[in-house]
């Protein structure tokens, strides 16, 4: 019998992977190196199953430190630094206050 899924979820290495929100997309495998105390953390609070989603969101949140870092480095480069008005605008906002 023919298989009728389609092409990019047969792809060797290659998975869709849907969930609500359409949060995933395709997804690459991929080897890495973890100090071993880390990998035993991570599987202790997420099984061998969850692991990949795991390193997943942790590094989708660096990514987005990343950002907006570089989204205030560049505002600092245009403007000058923050005021202390400023920075006590943006913690009041932060904290939801």
């Amino acid at each position: 019998m023919a298989d009728t899924r389609d092409p990019e979820q047969r792809s060797p290495g290659r998975r869709v992977r849907r969930a609500t929100g359409g949060r995933y997309g395709k997804t690459v495998k991929k080897s890495v190196t973890l100090r071993e105390s880390v990998v035993e953390q991570i599987e202790a609070r997420t099984g061998a199953r969850g692991f990949s989603e795991f390193l997943d969101a942790a590094a989708e949140r660096h990514l987005s430190l990343l950002k907006a870092q570089e989204i205030v480095d560049d505002h600092v480069a245009r403007h000058g630094e923050f005021t202390p008005e400023e920075l006590a605008e943006a913690e009041f906002a932060w904290r939801g206050e």
